[in-house]
């Protein structure tokens, strides 16, 4: 099953014209669903139109690269500690992620990740 965040990521490979030439409603979908995943207010897709499509795609592949490396660090500094047996600062690598992340599905893998490590 493909993740929605791999058909935005075909979708910016696209110059600006062919971009906006997938403006429909399928693409509309697309964008609706990854902004639910990445803002807490998701896009409106009747507010989407073909001349603001395309910017928003771009800034919504945007959003997923930078939430993904920001989680990707935060994953790695706590599993850092964790191996060193430092829970605290595998629990604050996680929490320091949370109080600077809105994406719900970030915020969803870190807390995840951060109850599994317990509360001591």
């Amino acid at each position: 099953m493909t993740h929605a965040f791999d058909h935005l990521h075909e979708l910016v490979q696209l110059d600006d014209a062919a971009l906006r030439r997938r403006f429909g409603p399928q693409a509309i979908g697309l964008l609706t669903v990854c902004s639910r995943l990445l803002r807490p207010q998701a896009i409106a897709g009747e507010a989407l139109t073909p001349g603001s499509f395309v910017a928003e795609a771009r800034q919504l592949y945007a959003e997923y690269v930078a939430g993904s490396r920001a989680l990707g660090e935060a994953m790695g500094q706590c599993t850092e500690a964790a191996r060193r047996s430092d829970m605290v600062a595998a629990r604050s690598a996680l929490q320091s992620f949370l109080a600077s992340s809105s994406a719900p599905f970030y915020r969803g893998i870190a807390t995840a990740r951060l109850e599994s490590l317990g509360s001591k």
